[in-house]
């Protein structure tokens, strides 16, 4: 498990060209500290770089006064005006030991990024000021390309979590996924509490029918239930609206079985008391068997809360707005619009899964304690 969790983080630190090359890397550019202190050299911010209006940076490249090299700052495809590479001056000077290649933002806004190309020498020995996010040959030149040539040290290490994060509100898609699955969480556990309840300490007629019946709709695929439940969503007028994520999945099978079973294996004995005291059916459920059954109310509301929070195809067919996207669907618009930027989409995937890997980490001991108290003194 460690594994494929390693990849996934250090690919978010990867440039393009490493995340698809064959050979694999293990520890990417971005990741070592030497290349920290490179970077905050380049740059208005020794953090997260950038370059201000009438603000120029210099890279050094050693080398000996032999064919110099060619720099230019590279144009967005399709743009007829680019304001990054109209407004930014490249010049390229000998110095004492190699050349320069100066960076100007002749403009009046300031850049974040400033993509650079450097065309070398094949002939010439490379030592570049900072590691090229890409290098390709070019003819008798290598053509070494930088994604942010005034990164800073912040900037150049979390490239991939910035640029992901500026792809999408994300700040909407956490909130929609957290409040959708909070409230699956609270008002599922409290029908699942209700039901479990019925079915397993209160008598009456047709008891273990209407549990089978109940445990059959298990056997149902829900992908059977998509179109029907789209259906009556539509005439509802709930589509694009938290109704549609939240009601369909409100009742839980799953978590009326799980306590059920867990409202069994109480002794009958503390229900007998509580009845010859006085304690209504309500009153047995919220003083005793709530209590007493944490473990299975912890274990429901993390299956609750994961399968809302990672649902995908649900949210795709009954949202259409921006507005009521989910972490899920953020992600995979993320997808089509990244293409081939593994970087950035492991990058994507890494703050995605963060809030639930922080949420066990936190939750991990209650979950240990509320096992320890289901032994009966």
């Amino acid at each position: 498990m460690a594994f494929p969790f390693y990849w996934m983080l250090a690919t978010s630190f990867k440039s393009p060209q490493e995340a698809l090359q064959a050979e694999p890397v293990w520890v990417p550019e971005r990741m070592k500290p030497m290349n920290w202190l490179k970077a905050a050299r380049l740059g208005d911010s020794s953090l997260f770089g950038g370059l201000g209006p009438g603000r120029s940076v210099a890279l050094f490249f050693p080398g000996p006064e032999a064919k110099p090299p060619k720099a230019l700052v590279p144009r967005s495809p399709g743009a007829f005006f680019d304001p990054v590479a109209d407004g930014t001056r490249v010049e390229v000077a000998r110095g004492e030991g190699g050349w320069w290649v100066r960076l100007t933002n002749t403009g009046e806004a300031g850049f974040r990024r400033v993509p650079l190309v450097v065309l070398w020498p094949k002939e010439v020995p490379l030592e570049p000021p900072l590691p090229p996010d890409a290098r390709r040959s070019q003819g008798e030149y290598w053509r070494l390309e930088w994604v942010n040539a005034v990164p800073g040290a912040l900037g150049y290490v979390f490239h991939n979590y910035l640029e992901a994060w500026d792809a999408a509100p994300w700040g909407r898609y956490f909130f929609v996924s957290f409040f959708t699955a909070s409230v699956q969480v609270v008002v599922g556990l409290f029908l699942a509490a209700l039901a479990a309840f019925a079915l397993a300490r209160i008598p009456f007629p047709g008891k273990e029918a209407v549990f089978v019946l109940v445990l059959a709709t298990m056997m149902v695929p829900g992908e059977v239930l998509l179109i029907p439940n789209y259906v009556l969503l539509a005439r509802l007028g709930w589509l694009d609206t938290f109704y549609a994520l939240i009601v369909p999945w409100l009742a839980s099978v799953f978590g009326i079985f799980l306590l059920r079973q867990f409202y069994l294996s109480l002794p009958q004995d503390l229900f007998d008391a509580a009845r010859i005291d006085g304690a209504g059916y309500l009153t047995q459920l919220f003083r005793i068997a709530l209590p007493l059954s944490v473990p299975g109310l912890v274990s429901y509301g993390i299956f609750t809360f994961l399968g809302a929070y990672n649902a995908l195809l649900w949210p795709l067919i009954v949202t259409q707005s921006p507005e009521m996207r989910t972490v899920q669907l953020g992600l995979l618009a993320f997808v089509s619009e990244a293409g081939s930027d593994y970087g950035a989409l492991m990058a994507a995937s890494a703050f995605v899964i963060a809030p639930v890997v922080l949420g066990y980490f936190v939750a991990q001991r209650q979950f240990i304690q509320g096992i320890a108290r289901t032994g009966l003194k």
